[in-house]
């Protein structure tokens, strides 16, 4: 089984040395970096699982960052700033948890574990159909391919084919879909 991938993006040296350690001692693959900009080059080549990512750095507001990478990895941030607003903000432009200093680096790890075993029990990551890969769903990228051609699908039309998949072997009525998506039109719902 491949390691998971974690960037830690700290600019307090002692923090960033003690997390990098304990994620290595735990087994992932970890990298790290002090600054905004580093970071986001780093992301970039790396293409990390998760990112640890504190919001007050030198050059560039974590939030910022948050906001570039989401959808293409989960985040945890850490950070001194506890005020409700920061954690709303920060989970609300796609942090998947939200840990405010100073922290029990034990309870980072549990955390971290946790959002890789909720993703072993979304879709199967790749592929919807492992048998013969017609389709396979990127979660993170939010993307369809079909045949080897990207699908494009509109965020409700996305949601609606992760529901079905993950709700497969349950029949719906017409009306419960209806209820579910109602501002798409039924034709757009059967044509996926």
């Amino acid at each position: 089984m491949e390691k998971k991938k974690i960037l830690v993006v700290e600019d307090e040296y002692s923090i960033n040395d003690a997390i990098t350690f304990s994620l290595r001692k735990e087994g992932y693959d970890v990298r790290s970096v002090f600054n905004g900009k580093d970071a986001l080059e780093r992301f970039n080549e790396f293409k990390p699982d998760l990112v640890l990512l504190d919001l007050m750095l030198p050059d560039i507001d974590g939030f910022d960052i948050c906001k570039e990478i989401s959808k293409k990895a989960y985040i945890i941030m850490l950070t001194a700033r506890g005020e409700i607003l920061d954690k709303i903000l920060g989970l609300e432009l796609g942090a998947d948890d939200y840990i405010v200093k100073p922290f029990e680096i034990k309870e980072v790890l549990v955390r971290i574990k946790v959002i890789f075993r909720r993703e072993t029990k979304r879709l199967d990551k790749e592929s919807i159909n492992e048998e013969n890969e017609i389709i396979k769903v990127y979660l993170k990228d939010r993307r369809v391919i079909k045949e080897g051609k990207e699908i494009v699908l509109r965020r409700k039309e996305f949601d609606l084919l992760n529901f079905l998949y993950e709700n497969r072997g349950i029949v719906f009525s017409r009306d419960d879909l209806l209820e579910k998506y109602g501002d798409m039109t039924m034709k757009e719902i059967l044509e996926l």
